[in-house]
Formats: C-alpha cells, sequence, structure tokens
C-alpha cells in the first residue's frame, strides 16, 4: 500500500485516504494536478476555439479580391489564356495554355517562404493539377525564395487546360502535406 504523509499531524497515512485516521484533518490533492488538470482543459477549449477561427475565415475569393492568410496578401493581377507564341511550347490538341500572374505581398512582421508548388489549378473535370509548366514568351516565372517583412512579388504561373475551361480555381496550399486549401480563388471567364 502507498503512503504519504499528513501535512498537519505528520503521521503515514494511505495515499487513498480522503481524511487523516490519525488527526481527522482532511487531506487535500496536490495542487500540481490541479496546474495539469486545467492546462489541458485550456489546450482542449483552445484547440476548438482555433477549429473554429479556421472554418469561419474566408477561403474562397474571386479573381477580383485580395485574400489575406497570415498576415500575406495574395492576389491575381492577370489572367491570360493562349496557344503561346513559341514554336517549341505549344499545348497539345484541344487545350489551351492559362497563364496567371500572382502578386504577394507580405504585411506580416517575419520573413516567409513561397513556392510555385504550392499553387494548383482545378478545372471543371475536378482534376486538380499542380503548377505544371514553365512560362511562355518572356514572362517572369513565380519560382520559389524569400519574402522579408513588407516584400511583394509579382510572377507567373502556366497551366495546359481544356479549350473554354470556365470553371477553373486556383488553389494555394500553406503545406506540401495539407489536403485543404488555405486560399482559393475562382477564376473570370
Amino acid at each position: 500500500m502507498k503512503m504519504k504523509i499528513c501535512p498537519d499531524c505528520k503521521k503515514e497515512v494511505s495515499k487513498s485516504a480522503k481524511t487523516c485516521p490519525n488527526c481527522g484533518k482532511k487531506l487535500k490533492k496536490p495542487i500540481f494536478l490541479y496546474v495539469i488538470l486545467g492546462i489541458i482543459v485550456l489546450a482542449i477549449v483552445g484547440g476548438i476555439i482555433s477549429s473554429k477561427e479556421e472554418k469561419q475565415r474566408k477561403k474562397d475569393f474571386k479573381q477580383n479580391e485580395v485574400a489575406t492568410y497570415k498576415d500575406v496578401e495574395y492576389s491575381i493581377v492577370k489572367v491570360e489564356k493562349t496557344q503561346g507564341t513559341n514554336e517549341y511550347f505549344k499545348p497539345k490538341d484541344g487545350y489551351e495554355y492559362v497563364k496567371v500572374t500572382i502578386k504577394i505581398e507580405n504585411k506580416s512582421d517575419e520573413k516567409i517562404s513561397y513556392n510555385a508548388l504550392d499553387w494548383a489549378m482545378v478545372n471543371s473535370d475536378g482534376v486538380e493539377d499542380k503548377w505544371g509548366s514553365i512560362t511562355l514568351d518572356d514572362d517572369i516565372a513565380l519560382n520559389s525564395g524569400d519574402l522579408n517583412a513588407g516584400g511583394k512579388i509579382e510572377g507567373v504561373l502556366v497551366w495546359e487546360q481544356k479549350i473554354g475551361d470556365n470553371n477553373l480555381k486556383l488553389r494555394y496550399y500553406d503545406t506540401i502535406i495539407d489536403d485543404n486549401y488555405s486560399i482559393q480563388f475562382t477564376l473570370d471567364n
């Protein structure tokens, strides 16, 4: 049987005893149990609140809107559908290139990373393609790098999609391990 010392009479008593059999005083549970229990409760409540805030955060935007995520602004400067002007890079039959110029402005106080592979395009068939092509012509590609606080960058991403697909969506993923997009733009026709 495990024993503990009564804080009043200093006699050994069973750890499971609620009162001391020697002096009759109520035995208090150690305060650290209450502290640990309090921390667990706060963590659970904080997780629930954070989850609700994430669900309430706007994730879907129109092409002409500015999306803010973690103090970084994302916007679409231009969308262009083209057959390309380079004789070496042509879309396959029945397809066209969809060139999207993206602007990223870091409004946070910290350096952030950006990467072309964080972006995907979803077509009307529900097929989602990660960034899939080099830039065309003399466009400046959105590659990868770091953006200091207050910095901004523009770059082009290109996908090959069926001609006339007017239900394209552009998605941004904060991490490659998350299946849920952070931001989605519905592209104009």
